[in-house]
């Protein structure tokens, strides 16, 4: 079983060399995106695994925008570039945790090929927060890092989406796709990511509106396999996060973890599913006191 972790990061270089320390195993390549706006030695200095790749086709990243899909198509591309040929291709971020050692990892997708681990819900669904407007609000992406640049973006988004209410025609570009929306975090088969690749490819429309949606990480993937034949095999995802708002997950605390300690297998069921939980998230850079606290754990069992 041979598993890419592609990860996402961009603020926390001490807790992503732990992050890394916990999940190594022989049978495990790392793929790391850097946010092009950090600085990639911060972390790189911090990090000397032979099997660690930082990627070089960077991209600044900013919320809610196409951007953190264009890094996530990189690191896919990157990993599926391989010689090593994978059987899942997991998707985290740098501020992640494994709730669960590498070898019980490991053993879980051994036992579970096949299985694609993504969140789904045909839109709209209010349940879980994913409307249609996501889709037919015109989203402009933020070509240049600078406050001028960025605060027109905004009031052109106000006019048009606020005062104007232009709403656009999503079926018209997606035509047979049903949209489906979920969560950002997924771990799936190469197959699952070699046909996104290709629907990539074959696509370019359906690309270039979704290029300008709102929050397509929660949107964009999830529609491709909603869409396709890997559809009948998906699971819910297997990252815990703690939403109180909108935009972000809360940091984890000591009473998340207490809780997590006692069960024997981290279980969730919600609107996508019932299933178990493997990593959670969002760590600070210090955190050595919560991530000391699951690896003791962990060595127990």
């Amino acid at each position: 079983m041979n598993l890419a972790y592609l990860v996402l990061a961009h603020n926390t270089p001490k807790h992503l060399s732990k992050l890394l320390n916990a999940l190594n195993s022989p049978n495990v390549q790392f793929f790391i995106h850097i946010d092009s706006k950090s600085n990639e030695s911060l972390f790189q200095e911090k990090i000397h695994h032979e099997n660690v790749t930082f990627i070089r086709d960077r991209v600044s990243i900013y919320w809610g925008e196409f951007s953190i899909v264009e890094a996530t198509i990189n690191l896919i591309r990157e990993a599926l570039k391989s010689q090593i040929k994978f059987d899942y291709l997991i998707l985290i971020s740098g501020s992640d945790y494994p709730l669960k050692n590498a070898v019980y990892i490991n053993d879980y997708f051994t036992q579970r090929v096949g299985t694609e681990f993504i969140n789904l819900v045909e839109m709209p669904n209010p349940k879980a927060n994913k409307l249609l407007d996501r889709l037919y609000r015109y989203k402009p992406q933020t070509l240049y890092n600078n406050s001028f640049y960025r605060t027109g973006i905004k009031i052109f988004s106000v006019i048009t989406n606020k005062i104007i209410r232009w709403k656009r025609d999503y079926n018209k570009v997606l035509k047979h796709l049903k949209p489906y929306a979920g969560s950002q975090w997924w771990a799936l088969s190469a197959d699952a990511c070699e046909y996104i690749l290709c629907f990539i490819e074959s696509n370019p429309k359906t690309v270039k509106f979704f290029k300008n949606t709102w929050i397509p990480d929660e949107l964009f993937f999830q529609t491709i396999i909603a869409n396709s034949k890997f559809k009948t095999n998906v699971a819910r995802n297997l990252t815990f996060a703690e939403w109180k708002s909108i935009e972000h997950p809360e940091f984890l605390n000591l009473e998340h973890l207490e809780k997590f300690e006692k069960m024997d297998k981290i279980m969730v069921d919600n609107i996508y599913g019932k299933g178990e939980l493997l990593f959670a998230r969002k760590f600070r850079d210090e955190s050595s006191e919560l991530t000391d606290f699951i690896d003791k754990w962990n060595l127990k069992s």
